[in-house]
């Protein structure tokens, strides 16, 4: 089968690695830093799952959609959220990448994502992925598995068939990081935002892994606060996840899943410790736009949102 990974960072690095190692056919689009490194050395995985490397003459590297092959099985999408409108562009644009019958896997953080793809293709070439395995990208083609609380599930948002995904699905479990297939991708993303609103961009404002959040009282409230809206906010828009209440999510929240990855760092933090923008618009800026369109309030989350993008215009240039 024929991989195509868009996107070198973390969790870009660890499917290529995955499908690389499985036997796939594996490509990756990246920039011109990181595909001179691909070249030199290959890929690598470290962390709490055991190290894989994976040789330069296992993956073909792509700087510009031009040079891309055709006929994928599998384009996954690991790019910043801000990327999708011109990513979902580009494939349509080169349209025998993706072709008749392959598939966008979306590995990505918050709700919405598959919108922009949804314009060119139809919903049985579009799916998602839940990831709740933190990576940090140590390097150029490096990528570091930190924690790890629950398999990687790949599913449809549609009520696709997903028998088509099992390949992928293994060869990421065959990696070592556990992953499947999942007929309840809506519940789980669903259960996905909850985690990462509550402490991906809170961690990022005070510098903080999920663990020391959890410590404090006074925090603690806040991130009660932001559960409590999220549920909310899915009531009113009719979306359904594993819990019936906050209550009972957060009994698993302060009990299993802030436990299970005590020192993970936020995607959020590690975004603007390189002086790039976040993806804050699909995360809490998600739940304070559907909060909009339902009439709900969400005032913990409009302040998290608030400064987030304060941080961005300090750290990202727009006062410097």
């Amino acid at each position: 089968m024929k991989t195509l990974i868009i996107g070198t960072g973390a969790v870009g690095c660890a499917v290529a690695i995955a499908a690389a190692d499985s036997g796939m056919e594996t490509a990756v689009l990246a920039r011109r830093t990181t595909a001179t490194y691909i070249r030199e050395h290959g890929l690598k995985r470290t962390g709490i799952f055991g190290d894989i490397v994976i040789s330069p003459e296992q993956i073909k590297v792509y700087e510009n959609y031009d040079s891309i092959g055709s006929g994928f099985d599998y384009i996954v999408v690991a790019v910043k959220t801000m990327a999708n409108e011109t990513v979902a562009e580009e494939l349509a644009k080169h349209g025998s990448i993706v072709g008749q019958t392959g598939r966008i896997i979306i590995f990505q953080n918050g709700w919405g994502n598959d919108e922009p793809y949804l314009k060119y293709y139809p919903a049985s070439q579009i799916f998602n992925a839940r990831v709740i395995t933190g990576f940090e990208r140590t390097s150029p083609g490096v990528t570091n598995v930190t924690v790890h609380t629950a398999p990687i599930l790949l599913g449809s948002l549609h009520g696709e068939s997903i028998k088509e995904l099992e390949p992928l699905a293994r060869a990421i479990s065959d990696s070592g990081i556990p992953s499947e297939t999942s007929e309840e991708l809506v519940q789980a993303l669903w259960a996905k935002m909850l985690y990462n609103t509550t402490l991906n961009p809170l961690g990022a404002i005070l510098n903080m892994s999920y663990g020391q959040l959890a410590s404090s009282e006074h925090l603690v409230s806040i991130m009660n606060s932001l559960i409590t809206e999220t549920f909310a906010v899915m009531d009113a828009a009719g979306y359904k996840t594993f819990w019936k209440d906050p209550e009972e999510y957060k009994d698993v929240f302060y009990s299993k899943l802030v436990p299970d990855t005590f020192a993970h760092r936020a995607s959020t933090l590690q975004d603007i410790e390189k002086h790039q923008k976040t993806e804050i618009n699909t995360l809490n800026g998600c739940i304070q736009r559907i909060g909009i369109k339902y009439d709900v309030p969400t005032p913990t989350h409009d302040m998290i949102v608030k400064m987030i993008r304060g941080i961005e215009d300090i750290r990202c240039g727009k006062f410097l």
